[in-house]
């Protein structure tokens, strides 16, 4: 039973953020976003545990959520992919429950229009490609169809800077501490995304050279670096074609 149900931890900077409204009163304030994110994160965690990936906990933020996994690199993109996107499916559909209970007057015209704005601006700022959020994830799902998985990754930092100084555009008139407070979080996991590039790769290939994945696609390629997700791999040494796995056999033999 302990499997079934998800560990939740609540990281510091949401109970800062829980206590200020607290003491200001916003009580239906904190329990309809925080209601929105743990079904948004929900989404993930059911749709994670049906695919059988290893998911550790459930983190809640200020800004959201986050389902900690530790599993392989070269799971299924088409399974990552699915559970990228569950958490707006769930988040959704429970938008449309509470919609159709305040057709019936179940609530005030306040709480419809607190929900409605939690939930927009939730959906919103997940979707945006910047690094822990969904956005994120599924634009690397989608950049490692075309470019190999160092590459992607690299990219995907980049376009996170990128779209996070946009954000900065449209909020600068409006900023104040609460946004201190999250983009210092999203620049503390960016810059912690870029510190594990090269780990993260040496962990690609190391996956691949102790549990031999086994792929319908094969690719061609110059130098081992340009490995892809989802590919079995031919390499080209010195004018010679190695197999993927005979190259990772020497490689990590060697080492």
């Amino acid at each position: 039973m302990r499997n079934i149900f998800p560990k939740f931890e609540f990281h510091y900077t949401y109970l800062i953020m829980a206590l200020g409204f607290v003491l200001v009163g916003y009580y239906k304030n904190l329990l309809i976003f925080t209601s929105i994110i743990v079904i948004h994160e929900l989404g993930h965690y059911i749709i994670a545990k049906i695919l059988k990936f290893n998911v550790v906990k459930i983190i809640i933020y200020p800004y959201g959520g986050l389902v900690k996994i530790e599993d392989n690199i070269n799971k299924s993109s088409n399974d990552e992919l699915l559970v990228a996107s569950s958490g707006v499916v769930f988040q959704s559909l429970y938008y449309l429950l509470f919609m159709f209970l305040a057709k019936y007057n179940f609530f005030n015209d306040y709480t419809i229009f607190l929900f409605k704005s939690y939930h927009f601006s939730i959906l919103f700022f997940n979707m945006l490609p910047i690094i822990n959020l969904d956005g994120f994830k599924i634009l690397n799902i989608i950049l490692n169809k075309f470019f190999s998985y160092r590459k992607s990754n690299i990219i995907s930092v980049y376009l996170s800077l990128f779209f996070l100084i946009i954000l900065l555009f449209f909020i600068k008139d409006n900023f104040n501490y609460t946004y201190i407070f999250i983009l210092s979080i999203i620049l503390k996991n960016i810059y912690v995304f870029y510190n594990e590039l090269e780990y993260l790769f040496n962990k690609f290939l190391l996956e691949r050279y102790l549990f031999g994945y086994s792929f319908d696609k094969t690719k061609i390629i110059n130098n081992y670096k340009d490995m892809y997700k989802d590919y079995q791999h031919i390499i080209k040494c010195n004018k010679k074609y190695i197999k993927e796995c005979d190259f990772l056999r020497k490689m990590f033999d060697r080492s």
